[in-house]
């Protein structure tokens, strides 16, 4: 039975899942997420308990109820150079989580490098518990940055999201695709290939079938944004699919910590757009959340 059975349609259905990252990370991503969802096409949304504007994301997400299709987005890296955020288990430097200014390190390849493994897994769970603790109800589990995807790493991710019966946000990747997404050999992605395959083979996880995120260095413009989004869609069989986003209001705020900010106010027009949305109808997509998937694989 496909995942598209499970979920209640027919095993030729194109369900689409539209998804919002860093929620949290800023002002102007909690007010955008929250105007998207009210607008009917963000389907899904990645919130970061370690950000300062998390507690903002929480009590939107109680406002909005069901709606409010909100994970966490696992975090164990801060890309900026102007705003830091650091470990909400205080970790000390031997954990290897920070670098020497006592944030988390700006990329994945230090945090590979030098965090350990128990730390890794005590930080993920304590920002799990502080969404859970916040009265969020969590729908999945993702990987900021994809820095999950290590063969150190990428178990622990699959074992909280089994723990917590979390669904996580991985696509059916090849080991080629897990090396070009991940920047990594073609070993080390077979490893994660084969360690996700057992998983999935144990039933301990569930895998969509197909993810793309929304181009961060062009098409920055509604009209090319919206072009570039449906010749993805136009390429899409029967299954279930992910586009990523990184929507934010256009604020002094985000200008001031993303160097990437056209990107990010361009996916929230993209986000908000009636031309996008009708041109999904249109193609006979079916727009679900990670909410669904959750409660059929680990029904509450």
């Amino acid at each position: 039975m496909t995942l598209q059975q499970k979920l209640g349609f027919d095993a030729d259905a194109r369900l689409l899942i539209l998804h919002a990252d860093d929620i949290g990370m800023c002002q102007a991503t909690v007010s955008a997420w929250t105007s998207l969802v009210e607008f009917g096409l963000m389907t899904s949304a990645s919130a970061m308990p370690a950000c300062s504007w998390f507690p903002s994301t929480a009590l939107a997400a109680k406002a909005l109820g069901d709606r409010a299709d909100l994970g966490v987005h696992q975090t164990l890296n801060c890309e900026w150079e102007h705003y830091r955020w650091a470990p909400i288990t205080r970790a000390a430097p031997e954990a290897g989580l920070t670098d020497a200014d006592g944030y988390f390190h700006p990329r994945a390849i230090p945090t590979h490098a030098n965090a350990k493994p128990e730390a890794v897994r005590a930080e993920l769970t304590a920002q799990i518990e502080r969404a859970l603790g916040a009265g969020v109800d969590l729908t999945h589990l993702d990987s900021h940055m994809l820095t999950m995807f290590s063969p150190a790493l990428l178990p622990i991710y699959l074992d909280l999201a089994h723990q917590y019966r979390l669904p996580p946000l991985i696509p059916r990747w090849s080991a080629a695709e897990i090396a070009e997404w991940c920047v990594l050999d073609q070993a080390t992605a077979q490893t994660m290939y084969d360690q996700i395959a057992a998983r999935e083979a144990a039933g301990e996880t569930v895998l969509i079938d197909r993810f793309e995120a929304l181009p961060f260095n062009e098409a920055f413009e509604l009209a090319e944004r919206r072009a570039w989004a449906l010749k993805w869609l136009d390429t899409l069989g029967a299954g279930v699919h992910c586009l990523v986003g990184h929507p934010a209001d256009d604020t002094p705020e985000l200008h001031a910590i993303a160097a990437d900010w056209r990107m990010r106010t361009g996916d929230r027009a993209l986000f908000a757009d009636p031309l996008f949305r009708d041109a999904i109808a249109e193609r006979g997509f079916k727009l679900i959340g990670l909410r669904e998937i959750r409660d059929v694989v680990y029904p509450r």
